[in-house]
């Protein structure tokens, strides 16, 4: 069981035309600027194929002019050790319950399917609580589909960001809390949801990848939508929703501080009418998306740094 929580671990950290990207794509950055200051927003994905060339000038010269970077979590080896614990203190059950507890018997059923087509074994996931085991099959369907070959945006960049200029938005334990604080049945409802859509190619890690990579925002906000419904629902605004805001607000703080920051967050909380983007033009700052033009040199009119 430790293994299948280690494989789900950069599945934590939530993600949010269907053709191949253009070779002139670019993921979405945006600028965020009030009177004196600005941030820059970009969009990850966690989960990356080994061969996607995803860096952009502009990219690369936001993030070097940036004074702190912010993550949701900063994933360094001590962050591993945390959510390796967290991951069983949130994610088992520690009350006798097995995962078949529940469930009815025809979502039994469908579930028992899902694991013979990726060859897992029943014991392996009757330990874990609906979210976990909803993140672990979401980790088994990345695997059987040649996906997850490397780590996504926020590990490839870790190592060029010198501990000094870190900053996360969260905590582990609050990610895990805001899992494990959802209600049972919604629990089990989106974990039916992620095994009925396993074989959706709208709904794939890698269609989500090409989105992420054309910049096409409006199309992840639609794939958020199919996958947790109306921005009202519950799930929909203890996931994206109520961080957002509470992300916004910590952004305007840091354009209130002249903080020259960069914020490095899954691509879907990005996307859609509460996305932080949205979010923050409707408070009055002024966002521009920046990816579909040469970024200068400098950001925020202050000379480039050193990583």
């Amino acid at each position: 069981m430790r293994s299948l929580l280690r494989r789900t671990l950069l599945l934590l950290l939530f993600v949010a035309g269907l053709a191949p990207a253009a070779a002139l794509a670019a993921p979405a950055l945006w600028r965020v600027s009030d009177g004196d200051s600005s941030v820059w927003l970009f969009g990850s994905i966690h989960i990356l194929d080994k061969d996607r060339d995803w860096r952009t000038e502009g990219f690369d010269a936001a993030l070097a002019a940036a004074e702190h970077v912010y993550f949701e979590i900063v994933l360094d080896m001590d962050a591993y050790a945390t959510i390796t614990r967290l991951s069983i203190l949130y994610g088992t059950n520690r009350d006798g319950r097995q995962l078949s507890d529940y469930l009815t018997t025809a979502q039994q059923d469908r579930l028992q399917s899902f694991l013979d087509e990726h060859g897992l074994l029943r014991e392996q996931v009757e330990p874990l609580r609906p979210w976990m085991a909803e993140l672990t099959l979401m980790s088994a369907s990345l695997t059987s589909g040649g996906l997850g070959r490397q780590a996504g945006v926020e590990l490839v960049l870790l190592d060029e960001i010198s501990v000094d200029r870190r900053r996360e938005l969260e905590t582990s334990e609050t990610q895990f809390r805001m899992f494990a604080g959802v209600p049972e049945a919604v629990q089990v409802e989106s974990l039916m949801r992620t095994i009925e859509s396993a074989d959706d190619p709208n709904q794939a890690l890698g269609t989500l990848a090409e989105l992420w990579h054309a910049g096409n925002v409006e199309a992840l906000g639609e794939v958020m939508n199919a996958a947790f419904g109306s921005v009202d629902t519950p799930i929909y605004k203890r996931m994206l929703g109520d961080r957002n805001r509470r992300w916004t607000t910590q952004i305007a703080q840091m354009l209130a501080d002249n903080d020259n920051a960069m914020i490095i967050v899954g691509a879907g909380h990005l996307a859609g009418p509460v996305g932080v983007p949205t979010l923050l033009r409707e408070a009055g700052f002024k966002v521009e998306r920046m990816d579909r033009s040469v970024a200068p040199a400098t950001a925020a009119g202050r000379p480039n740094r050193r990583r």
